[in-house]
Parts: structure tokens; C-alpha cells; sequence
């Protein structure tokens, strides 16, 4: 039987962005996801997560108020990133791909996100990565110094 769990991970969610040649990194610490996944009934497993963009952080002060502006996260009208999955693909030994809806401000998109599944007893340990067009969910505008894809690593 499947049972969601509700968990508040430790590690935050890291992304990296080129930003004139040097790679940006950066975390958001405030999220959360839901859990139901079972690998003998992937038609029947979800997995549902929630972030706060407010608590982005780069390491420069300026700049992450600068992506809590209208022209990036605009947090006051979006005060949150939520990513559904829609279905899941087995791709062998605890390696599977996830379909999920990915919505950025007022913007859905279907996102494939490979991921690897660890499980010690009853502990799932979850880990994946996918890179995403910035653009394609309007954080902010096509430039020569910013690069338009931004790589997400997920962990929890």
C-alpha cells in the first residue's frame, strides 16, 4: 500500500547558471514535497513538491533581491515554484525518469527529470537533475552574459 509522506528535505534544491562565463551557484532552502512512490507501482506513484523562491540565496545579497523582483520570480505575485509528476518510466536498477509539471510563476511546463531511488529499510532517498530554459518561464530576458539554461539538482 502506498502512503504519502510529507517531507521537509535537508538539502536545499541547488541550481547553476552561467553568468558571464563563471558558473553561478545557488540554493533554495524553503521547500517541501509530498512522497508516494512505490517502484513495483509506478502508475500508481506521485510525487509532488512546493518551493519558496524568496528564500533563494547566491550568495550575493543584491542579487537575490534582484531575483525576487518582477522581472525574475516576482515573489509578491508568485510566491511559490510547484513542480507535479504526471508519470513515471522505470530505466533500470534503481534508476527511473519522471514526466512533471513544473510551474514557475503563472507558467506550466512537462519536464523530464531523470532520478536514482536509494532505499535503506524504510528510508527513500531520492536524487535528480534536469536543466530548464529560463526563459521559457519568463525569468527575466535573453542576454549575452546570462545563460537561458539553468541546471536544477534535487535531493531528498
Amino acid at each position: 500500500m502506498l502512503i504519502a509522506q510529507s517531507v521537509k528535505p535537508e538539502s536545499p534544491i541547488q541550481f547553476k547558471i552561467k553568468n558571464a562565463g563563471i558558473t553561478v551557484d545557488g540554493t533554495i532552502s524553503d521547500w517541501e514535497v509530498e512522497v508516494d512512490f512505490d517502484s513495483k507501482r509506478l502508475d500508481q506513484s506521485s510525487i509532488r513538491g512546493k518551493a519558496n523562491p524568496e528564500s533563494i540565496q547566491t550568495g550575493i545579497k543584491l542579487r537575490d533581491k534582484h531575483l525576487h523582483g518582477r522581472e525574475y520570480f516576482h515573489i509578491q505575485k508568485f510566491p511559490s515554484i510547484s513542480l507535479e509528476s504526471k508519470s513515471f518510466k522505470a530505466k533500470g536498477k534503481n534508476a527511473f525518469v519522471g514526466i512533471f509539471e513544473l510551474k514557475i510563476r503563472d507558467v506550466k511546463r512537462e519536464v523530464e527529470i531523470p532520478f536514482t531511488l536509494s532505499q535503506t529499510g524504510k528510508q527513500q532517498k531520492f536524487k535528480g537533475e534536469f536543466v530548464i530554459d529560463r526563459l521559457d518561464f519568463g525569468l527575466g530576458e535573453k542576454s549575452l552574459v546570462l545563460s537561458d539554461e539553468v541546471r536544477v539538482i534535487i535531493e531528498f
